[in-house]
């Protein structure tokens, strides 16, 4: 079972601080690490961790970040074969600013940019043979498409559409399974999410669109999802949050590792929710995605 991620790595600049700065103003921070990230490299990690055989397909720089990354996913478990360093590029970078568990993310492409549907093409054999396939909206929204164009209806597609732009419905056509959160699914319904009812309301719609499977995650409020008959609610996990960062990631890539393993929808979904609630109780990204085992534990 092999799932390749398609998306974007960066360098992760952390810092904690008890309150976000007001415009011209310098405060203390604390905490300050690096850590690999970026959307598609996060849930290649979730994936690796779960069990699945993974491929990271993305663009780095040729720089020490560059290098950090690809020995970290290596780590991981992620295979980076696919993965081409970009000569005289930034690998990207996010600097990311936690406070009391939210936070506030600033993004330099760097060599995600660089990534085109010619790249893509050039892996249309590999693409076609893998058991699933992952992305994001963190690289150009060409090559998505073309990735989209390549394999729909052909290999099951998991998009996480973050960070939400419009996306034609064509494109959407194409999708398996879909996973916004709230505010990102308002982009792609034009509902606002206030109770359940609303958030079935927007099922509904991303249905009539094409999508087999959408999930909408609410926060520390739930999600709701279609598993092939209902529509569904499930409560989230309490859980003290201290670090949000990647816990979308990690419910998008413990869902696909869980699906490709066999796994119906309401067992992917329940794994995926107990996974994504330990994530923000550490802080980072890849290091705070658990593994299957740690999941298995937390459902004991």
């Amino acid at each position: 079972m092999k799932i390749i991620v398609i998306g974007s790595a960066n360098m992760d600049m952390v810092m904690q601080t008890s309150r976000i700065p007001e415009a011209g103003e310098t405060i203390s921070g604390r905490g300050f690490f690096l850590s690999g990230g970026g959307k598609g490299a996060n849930q290649a990690v979730s994936c690796s961790k779960m069990g699945a055989d993974t491929w990271f397909l993305g663009k780095v720089g040729d720089d020490l970040f560059g290098r950090s990354i690809l020995e970290s996913l290596t780590g991981f478990g992620v295979h980076t074969e696919y993965v081409a360093v970009e000569k005289g590029v930034t690998t990207g970078v996010a600097a990311i600013t936690v406070c009391e568990g939210d936070n506030r993310i600033i993004l330099d492409s760097g060599a995600n940019g660089r990534m085109t549907p010619a790249y893509i093409q050039a892996f249309q054999k590999e693409l076609l043979a893998a058991t699933a396939v992952m992305l994001q909206l963190e690289i150009p929204l060409d090559a998505v498409t073309e990735a989209v164009r390549l394999v729909k209806g052909k290999v099951p597609i998991f998009l996480n559409p973050a960070p939400a732009v419009p996306l034609a419905d064509e494109l959407l056509r194409g999708v398996d399974y879909f996973t916004p959160n709230e505010i990102e699914c308002r982009t792609y319904t034009g509902v606002s999410i206030h109770t359940v009812a609303d958030a079935f309301r927007a099922l509904t719609i991303l249905k009539e669109k094409g999508i087999r499977y959408p999930v909408v995650t609410l926060g520390e409020r739930g999600l709701v999802y279609y598993n092939g008959t209902d529509n569904v609610y499930k409560e989230g996990r309490k859980v003290e949050a201290i670090d949000t960062t990647a816990a979308g990631d990690t419910f998008s890539g413990t869902l696909a590792a869980m699906i490709t393993s066999g796994k119906s929808m309401d067992e992917a979904v329940d794994v995926a929710q107990y996974a994504s609630s330990i994530t923000v109780t550490r802080l980072g990204a890849q290091t705070s995605i658990p593994l299957l085992s740690e999941v298995g534990l937390a459902r004991e």
